[in-house]
């Protein structure tokens, strides 16, 4: 699961995920490649999680790169949520 004030990114493919970890780490930005959780992962085993915080500077980084994400979740109480993909939170 995730904390309160993380999002986790799913993309179409583990080599998405990998390339995105690359491009954000090589930009400075914190993220972490974990296992998709099982509730939501949708034929990628791999997302990508990070603090809210830094939510904006990593879409800018992945939208400039072509890595946008397939879906964003955040956790609401126990559960997932799905988020809209945008560059706030």
């Amino acid at each position: 699961m995730i904390a309160d004030d993380e999002r986790i990114a799913l993309f179409n493919s583990p080599t998405r995920v990998m390339k995105a970890e690359r491009l954000l780490r090589k930009a400075g930005l914190p993220c972490r490649m974990i296992p998709a959780p099982r509730q939501v992962a949708e034929g990628c085993a791999l997302a990508l999680r990070f603090a809210i915080d830094n939510q904006a500077a990593i879409f800018s980084e992945l939208t400039a790169a072509g890595l946008t994400p397939r879906r964003l979740y955040g956790k609401q109480g126990n559960e997932l949520i799905v988020l809209p993909l945008a560059t706030g939170d």
